[in-house]
């Protein structure tokens, strides 16, 4: 396998260590000089420069990582990938959460939205590694759901979900990450819950149907 990481801040370095130390063959591509991490190969390049694209060779990479700080050099860079390779999977970072969308559409495979990240890692500190394992030992799950347009629980707090055998790790709303429980849910939100998968389908339902009129 073969890794193609464009950009090479926390991100980038990061995702560059694990996958070397896995033993991915990985190329590091950013505008600074960098000692690359493990093996990784490293590009000194700007890759939202046109000389950039006309130079690289993308036939015998199998992924792309864009860990760019600006979310519109990431969206071009998505573009082009996928432009230049339709079956190539590529993997962004995303800093702002109204971006996710964009991305997505530009041909991103999977976006990784910071906030979100952010609440995992929040959970990840504040259970520590034992509770997480016997959570997944009592098939307790952690799932992200967006709030639809027309939801049933828009308008309702975070803590009447808890009332549904599951947990409120956090939300992430307009770019803010949400922990307090007596926030008033909103649509376009997105909610990372821990329960039994039973519980995560019945609420999953709940967020998808549409309130009915009177």
């Amino acid at each position: 396998m073969r890794v193609l990481i464009l950009g090479y801040g926390d991100v980038g370095r990061t995702a560059a260590r694990i996958l070397t130390s896995r033993g991915v063959d990985t190329v590091v591509v950013d505008k600074e000089v960098h000692e690359p991490e493990g093996s990784a190969e490293f590009i000194r390049a700007d890759v939202t420069s046109e000389s950039f694209w006309e130079n690289i060779e993308l036939s015998d990479f199998d992924a792309a990582i864009i860990a760019l700080p600006e979310d519109t050099h990431a969206i071009f860079c998505v573009l082009t990938l996928r432009r230049m390779r339709e079956d190539l999977k590529i993997y962004v970072r995303c800093n702002e959460s109204e971006n996710a969308e964009k991305m997505y559409v530009a041909g991103a495979d999977y976006v990784i939205v910071l906030p979100m990240v952010t609440a995992e890692m929040i959970l990840s500190e504040v259970f520590g590694e034992s509770i997480r394992r016997r959570m997944s030992f009592e098939n307790i799950e952690i799932a992200v759901y967006e709030v639809k347009r027309g939801s049933k629980v828009v308008g309702k707090t975070l803590k009447e979900l808890e009332g549904k055998g599951v947990k409120v790790i956090a939300a992430e709303c307009g770019g803010r990450v949400i922990m307090d429980l007596n926030f008033t849910i909103e649509e376009g939100c997105r909610i990372a819950l821990a329960g039994k998968t039973d519980n995560l389908l019945e609420v999953e339902a709940e967020l998808s149907i549409p309130n009915q009129k009177d």
